[in-house]
């Protein structure tokens, strides 16, 4: 089994995940931490977290979400840089460890937030990886202890990512079917500024709807979802980062409102 992952690491893979039988003894040294390290150096981002709610029993509270989630940029020497959006960039640190032949990232944030990773699997375009936390879920005003366990998918940057100046609107559904409309207001432009401009539209999307333009300094982006919201999320991204803003959530429909700027 550890000559098993040593190729997978040689081959730009980490499967830690890959332990199935309990008797099977996986010994994961420091030089495979440190050929791990080297892989994650560089800048991973488009950040999607899928969120489930579970109960100390595993049973569902809350089905899955998807909310926000930072990119990450680690320098393969213990620092990472997080890009929680546009506007709020973070420096801090990292750190990784094997337990039982899985392999763990704890990131600490500069206030000491850490938050404690699995990582599942990275390969030259690809990083996934797990965390559960303890979440205080409120049933009908009483407090319940549950954990909240939350997927992540981040991608590897790449050239286009540093200069392409792309916006990148991604709207996700499990379950339903949803209408979606992309506009943008050119702040900064001369005549006809200030006028949002529709960009693309789709009735009766359902799942993974992306749609990708170039964007200029200024720019203020207009996402509108049709649909039930409880169901439906949506991200956007710049050059792989996240963008935020706030959101009105209306009848059947949520919708960006101010900030979503390109800076």
């Amino acid at each position: 089994m550890k000559k098993f992952l040593l190729v997978l690491f040689a081959t730009v893979s980490i499967f830690a995940g890959c332990k199935k039988d309990a008797g099977t003894a996986v010994n994961i040294g420091t030089a495979d931490l440190v050929a791990i390290n080297h892989q994650l150096k560089g800048a991973w981002l488009f950040p999607i977290e899928n969120q489930k709610i579970l109960d100390t029993s595993g049973k569902a509270l809350v089905g899955s979400q998807y909310i926000a989630s930072p990119a990450m940029e680690f320098d393969g020497n213990a620092h990472v840089t997080i890009y929680r959006d546009t506007h709020t960039i973070l420096k801090g640190t990292y750190s990784l460890s094997t337990t039982n032949g899985f392999i763990y990232m704890d990131v600490t944030y500069p206030d000491g937030t850490d938050i404690n990773y699995q990582l599942l699997f990275a390969d030259a375009l690809t990083l996934r990886m797990i965390s559960t936390e303890p979440y205080i879920y409120y049933n009908g005003g009483t407090p319940q202890s549950a954990q909240s366990v939350s997927n992540v998918v981040l991608k590897k940057q790449t050239g286009a990512d540093v200069t392409g100046n792309i916006i990148r609107v991604v709207v996700k559904s499990d379950t339903a079917s949803y209408s979606v409309a992309v506009s943008v207001r050119h702040t900064k432009a001369a005549a006809p500024a200030d006028t949002t401009i529709l960009l693309t539209s789709q009735l009766d999307a359902k799942g993974t709807y992306t749609y990708e333009f170039v964007a200029k300094s200024g720019d203020q982006l207009t996402v509108d979802v049709v649909g039930d919201y409880t169901k439906t999320s949506f991200y956007a991204f710049y050059n792989g980062i996240p963008m935020a803003g706030n959101i009105g959530y209306y009848f059947q429909e949520i919708k960006t409102t101010t900030g979503w700027t390109i800076p």
